[in-house]
């Protein structure tokens, strides 16, 4: 399944939080997720994530380690050609 999390910094992060973002990333890439892009952006949201993970409960897990640094909105997203056959 495809995820885009939309993210907001709670408080100005450290490179310690960065430090344990990374490590966490690669404990969740055991399970199965993986972080295909990742932009930090202008506007109402600092960072903007496209992840690919078995499951919605595996990304919960994972943004769950950094619900004090981040509020988050996650959609879940339909690669184009499977999209498409919905319509159609």
């Amino acid at each position: 399944m495809y995820f885009v999390t939309l993210v907001r910094f709670r408080r100005k992060p450290t490179k310690e939080d960065f430090k344990a973002f990374d490590e966490a990333e690669k404990e969740f890439e055991k399970r199965g997720l993986r972080i295909l892009n990742d932009f930090y952006t202008l506007g109402r949201f600092d960072n903007v994530l496209v992840i690919e993970a078995p499951d919605e409960k595996v990304l919960v897990e994972f943004l769950g380690r950094f619900f004090d640094l981040v509020a988050t909105e996650t959609l879940v997203a339909i690669p184009r050609a499977e999209g498409r056959k919905l319509f159609l």
